[in-house]
């Protein structure tokens, strides 16, 4: 009697929801979908990676930090002392306009807007983070890698879209992800999960090296390429269209067949 109370694995109502495919609408399977993996998908697969946080630095003239506040867009940006390793707090865009109204900028006292930093290790699972968060009643955490540094920031919206599908909000790029250039070529963003880009293409990358495909790709080159590089990878060509430093941003990768394959490999005889 007591099997019929045990709880359902996640694989098993992954099962009962295919079965009841004919009920439920697309979305809503989607959703349960995106609810029930929320136990099996780490922070690490959903934050905002370290090079692409906007960060200030205590130290920095206050007049610094308004403007990137204010070019960022972004309602929070955390602040660091000495190294973006070390944050120190949050400092939120609604919290420094009552300042600015009442005081110039030279009178305010940036340590004393700061928020409390939320650290959390990058393997935590999603439905621990938002159990945290609402304890917590905070929408945004650090996330700390292995070694003690910033791996990246998560916000309640990066979970959301887990459940929910994408939303725009203040760190997404309006860029897609995968967009269809011609037959069997994409451009691609470098941030984009491997397995999601495998499952979207029927393509078989390996996912034990690296997360992104940028990654994947920073490691086939085995140095910083520059854009207009091209690398091979079995039957896919990478392309780097656009960098950032020494980030890579976008790639355009092209599916070869097995006949222009055999072309090129007849032509380098």
């Amino acid at each position: 009697m007591l099997a019929f109370f045990k709880k359902k694995k996640n694989n098993d109502i992954g099962e009962m929801i295919e079965e009841k495919s004919g009920i439920l609408h697309e979305e809503e399977k989607d959703m349960i979908k995106g609810i029930v993996g929320l136990s099996e998908t780490p922070v690490k697969s959903i934050m905002v990676p370290r090079t692409d946080v906007v960060a200030v630095s205590i130290d920095q003239p206050i007049e610094e930090i308004i403007k990137t506040v204010v070019k960022s867009g972004h309602s929070r940006i955390p602040v660091y002392s000495n190294t973006i390793d070390n944050v120190i707090g949050f400092l939120y865009a609604k919290d420094l306009l009552p300042y600015l109204a009442e005081k110039s900028p030279q009178d305010i006292d940036l340590k004393k807007m700061l928020r409390p930093v939320l650290f959390v290790p990058e393997g935590k699972m999603i439905d621990e983070l938002l159990k945290e968060f609402k304890e917590k009643k905070v929408h945004i955490a650090v996330v700390v890698d292995e070694y003690g540094g910033m791996a990246g920031i998560v916000c309640l919206e990066n979970i959301l879209e887990e459940i929910v599908g994408e939303i725009q909000d203040e760190y997404d790029n309006e860029e897609e992800e995968i967009k269809k250039i011609s037959k069997n070529v994409y451009e691609c963003d470098a941030r984009i999960q491997i397995s999601d880009l495998n499952e979207a293409l029927g393509i078989e990358l390996p996912e034990e090296s690296s997360d992104t495909l940028g990654g994947f790709v920073f490691n086939l080159y085995g140095k910083i390429p520059r854009q207009g590089e091209k690398i091979s990878y079995e039957n896919l060509e990478f392309e780097i269209i656009k960098m950032e430093g020494h980030k890579i941003n976008r790639i355009r990768l092209t599916i070869k067949q097995e006949e222009e394959n055999n072309k090129e490999n007849k032509a380098k005889e």
